[in-house]
Parts: C-alpha cells; structure tokens; sequence
C-alpha cells in the first residue's frame, strides 16, 4: 500500500503546476464571515464539496464528499479560489471515511501559487478500501475570510483511487466545488 501514497505523493507533485485562480465581485473592507454552497447536492456518481458542519464563518470548513463509490483508498485533486478573498488554511482528513476500520490517513498538499492548491489523501497501513454507502466526507478544506465578496471554489485534475496495485482510478464520477459569499 506503499505504492499507492507514493503514486499519490507524486500525483500531487506534477500537478502542482496546474490550475488557476476564479473569483468575482467585492470590496475592500475587511470580512469576518464567510459561507459556502456547492455547486451539486452529493449523489451516486458525484463527488462534490459542500458546508461542513460545525466550525464558524469565520474558519469555514469545506468538506468533500463521495456517494456509493466501493474499495476506495484515496484521492487526488487541484482546487482554486480566489485569494484576494479567502486564505487557505489546510486539510483535515478529520472526519474521513477513509479512516474506516481504524486506518490511519495521510493528507499531503502542495500549493502551485496564490489560491492554486493540489491535494492527495490516502489510507496508508490499510490492505484494501472502504465501500462508502451513502454520503461520506473524504476530506476537510479549512478557509478564513479577507474581503468581502464572492469566490468560485473549482476543482480540477480530480481522481478518486482504488486499491489495486498499481492504483487504478475510479472512472464514471464528476467533480463539483461551489461559491463562497464572504461579508
């Protein structure tokens, strides 16, 4: 199961270059709180960001969910916002189906410049994957408002993986991210 963080590892290196900043509207004042709505509610084929629970607007966390997808042991992804009104302060696998059956879960992010973000998580100790029923966290985005406005949050380069050796991508599923309204 080495194989598969370290395909993840590099995964997340080579895609570090990719991507782009989105974003429209807002002010300059200062903002203290920020919401977020994603873009597709979760269902069997989607893989979709949503509000997580719990948290505040001022530390909004994101949390990105999988319906009905079997043996799943990890996933890679770029993301991007607009940094002029949020700043990104890192992934959790807090929560994450991933952990399942007590595996441990490694989170790995790299940052391609100002509001560009890859990240990659695995079950790592684990000999196979989890069957998700239903809808299930994957992984927790963690953002801080700057400025009032909005933000896209897009999604991009996204790959949920298997346990096979080598990896084996899961084909058939959509990636949707969603828009923040920082005040």
């Amino acid at each position: 199961m080495r194989a598969v963080a370290s395909v993840l590892t590099v995964l997340l290196v080579l895609s570090a270059g990719c991507g782009g900043g989105s974003g429209s509207g807002g002010g300059s004042a200062a903002a203290s709180c920020a919401s977020f709505t994603g873009a597709q509610p979760p269902a069997a084929g989607r893989v979709v960001a949503r509000q997580g629970a719990g948290g505040s607007c001022g530390a909004r966390a994101v949390e990105i969910v999988v319906t009905s997808v079997s043996d799943l042991f990890g996933a890679q992804f770029t993301f991007t916002f607009d940094a002029t009104k949020l700043s990104y302060a890192g992934a959790s696998s807090q929560g994450s189906v991933l952990a399942s059956g007590g595996a441990q879960v490694s989170v790995q992010e790299g940052s391609a410049g100002s509001g560009t973000v890859t990240v990659g998580i695995s079950r790592i100790g684990a000999g196979s994957g989890v069957n998700v029923s239903g809808s299930q966290v994957l992984v927790r985005l963690v953002f801080s408002p700057l400025a009032a406005g909005t933000s896209t949050l897009a999604v991009s380069n996204a790959q949920l993986f298997g346990s096979e050796t080598p990896p084996q991508t899961k084909p058939g599923l959509t990636w949707s991210g969603g828009t923040f309204v920082i005040q």
